[in-house]
């Protein structure tokens, strides 16, 4: 085994033990760490947010001191090479405790920067959560050994609270009684409302195509991946396509964001570089609001020889909610259900299926 991969172990190994302890802990182990503590007001704004990156940065942080006690997160974050100890080690720390991460979270938000201060947090998203984030990195570094251990223990325990919250939060079901037509367009608003960086809309396209072809010779691919990066680094054809004894059919691109010319050329460099440039491409996005760039003409446009299409993403949901049988259309639901109960999806849209649902705004 390399040196970095016994580092990268070595950090695994730390973070599942202290969120091991974490899960042995309760709110009155850590009676100084009252609400009103400003430890504990730090913890919250930076680790009940839906941004992962500023928890996996702190996490990420404290394992670097863990294995070397002269690293120096404020002034040099990268001497502990975030990206190999969090994607090669602390990721699947993370994973097996069911704590909310994305695969590299620290560079999500603080690629190639070496100081975590305040000329860092400006212009972060949220600015609070990031200033936070420095500040309980400012007390812990300053600590002393044994003040040092009851922050990070609390941290540890705070993260796995968080995760549990998550877990055991409870999705309203959906009453099938209603309207075929009205569940598709509370459907529809609820994924634009609360889009989870597209993959809530990708997500919906991807079940109601599978649920018209399950009883076909059509496979439906690329609906369950994660939409965290562009095509083309990917090596995705598109967001979600057809194949028919593995041969690629039909492609569909997904957005909730207006289609600009960067993105066609996106989708270009995509096509070519899986070799799917004669493949039709669809996009299906909000046709009003999300063409305005485009010169569209009866749904199509036609960009560096080649056509691409456009269909309303509404428009589109609605009408195969309406050609579905109660069986496939139940599938639909559930498995809509399913995929915002998971512990990557944010508390904010957990709640925002809840006011749909239970309430039916």
């Amino acid at each position: 085994m390399s040196e970095i991969s016994k580092r990268n172990s070595a950090g695994q190994y730390y973070v599942n033990t202290r969120l091991g302890v974490a899960k042995t802990k309760c709110d009155e182990d850590f009676q100084e760490f009252g609400t009103s503590s400003d430890i504990h007001q730090l913890l919250t704004a930076f680790i009940e947010v839906n941004a992962k990156g500023f928890r996996g940065v702190v996490v990420t942080a404290l394992t670097g001191l863990h294995l070397n006690e002269n690293y120096d997160p404020l002034n040099n974050f990268y001497d502990c090479n975030p990206r190999s100890i969090f994607e090669g080690g602390i990721w699947y720390a993370l994973q097996e405790n069911g704590i909310p991460c994305g695969k590299s979270d620290p560079l999500n938000v603080a690629k190639n920067v070496y100081q975590l201060n305040e000329d860092w947090a400006k212009g972060r998203r949220p600015q609070s959560a990031a200033i936070a984030a420095v500040e309980f990195l400012r007390i812990v570094v300053n600590a002393g050994k044994a003040k040092r251990a009851r922050f990070i223990d609390y941290f540890f325990f705070r993260l796995w609270k968080y995760a549990e919250s998550i877990s055991s939060y409870q999705l309203a079901e959906i009453k099938q009684s209603e309207s075929r037509q009205t569940l598709g367009n509370r459907l529809v608003e609820f994924t634009l409302r609360y889009p989870e960086s597209g993959n809530l809309p990708q997500y919906l396209v991807s079940q109601l195509l599978a649920a018209v072809f399950r009883a076909s010779t059509i496979q439906v691919a690329g609906g369950n991946e994660s939409v965290f990066g562009t095509n083309t680094t990917s090596k995705k054809p598109a967001d979600i396509w057809l194949e028919i004894e593995g041969d690629v059919t039909n492609l569909y691109e997904i957005t909730v964001k207006p289609v600009s010319k960067k993105r066609l050329d996106d989708s270009l460099d995509a096509l070519n570089s899986t070799g799917h440039i004669d493949c039709s491409v669809t996009f299906i996005c909000r046709l009003a609001t999300d063409v305005v760039e485009l010169d569209v003409v009866e749904g199509s446009y036609s960009y560096k020889g080649k056509n691409f299409d456009f269909v309303d993403y509404q428009a589109f949901c609605c009408s195969i909610c309406a050609i579905l049988n109660d069986e496939e259309f139940s599938v639909v639901l559930k498995n809509i259900a399913d995929f915002v109960q998971d512990m990557h999806i944010s508390m904010r849209t957990k709640a925002g299926w809840n006011a749909f649902f239970e309430t039916g705004i």
